[in-house]
Parts: structure tokens; sequence; C-alpha cells
């Protein structure tokens, strides 16, 4: 069964401000559910008891932290272009949103960017069947 590991930040969206409301990404649940009865593991990452998040389905396991090595169907989606889980070797790493770091550096490189959680769940679901 393939994984897919969420890092929260690719779901919950802010308002703005340093300290702003968050919220669940328009679609992210009927994102996840759509993975979920593909036949996905999906894994959420991190102590995410934000209130927002409440609404996955129960079939979404927790995970405190990301596996340093990936099985090679495995995906990572991330909203963050440095994710505080770090960089897992192996698997295909999704950044969504994209979020550009500020700055003149390069962003750091993912194996595929998308729009939205929609996107990228869309993206998996393309290559899976395709397979």
């Amino acid at each position: 069964m393939t994984r897919i590991y969420l890092d929260p930040t690719a779901l919950v969206l802010s308002t703005g401000g340093t300290e702003g409301a968050e919220h669940v990404a328009p679609g992210a649940t009927d994102a996840v559910v759509n993975l979920v009865e593909a036949g996905f593991d999906v894994v959420l990452l991190g102590n995410s008891g934000h209130a927002s998040l409440a609404e996955l389905p129960a079939e979404v396991h927790r995970a405190d932290e990301l596996p340093e090595h990936l099985e090679q169907d495995a995906w990572y989606l991330t909203g963050e272009p440095h994710p505080t889980f770090g960089r897992p070797r192996g698997g295909t790493t999704v950044l969504v949103g994209p979020k550009r770091p500020a700055g003149k550096l390069p962003p750091p490189r993912f194996d595929m960017e998308a729009r939205d959680i929609s996107s990228a769940a869309m993206e998996i679901l393309t290559r899976q069947a395709m397979a």
C-alpha cells in the first residue's frame, strides 16, 4: 500500500500576519478523503491537535516525525520550502503552494510542485493509475 505523508502546512492556510488564524485549505479534506478511498495509507505528521484538522477522516494515521528514508512509492507533501520535518531520502517530495522562500537563494529542489492539496492529490492519483 502506497503511503502518503502530509505535513500539516500542506493542508492549513494562514489568514496572514505573524500570528494569523489558520484554517483548512478549501478542498483539502475532500482531497484527503479521495486519497483514503483510493486505498492510500495517509499519515498526518506532527502533533497536529489543530482544531481545523479534526475534519480529516478517521482512517488518517498520525506520526510524530517523518522517517529518514521513504519507500520508493511513498509521497511527502509539505507547504514549506524548508520543512520542519526535514527532507527524506527516497519517495516523491511535493511542495504544495508553492511558497517561495524570501531572499536571493534559489528554492530547495522538490520532485514536484502543486498549486494546492487538491492538485497534488489529483497528480498522485493519476501517476498511480498510470504506473
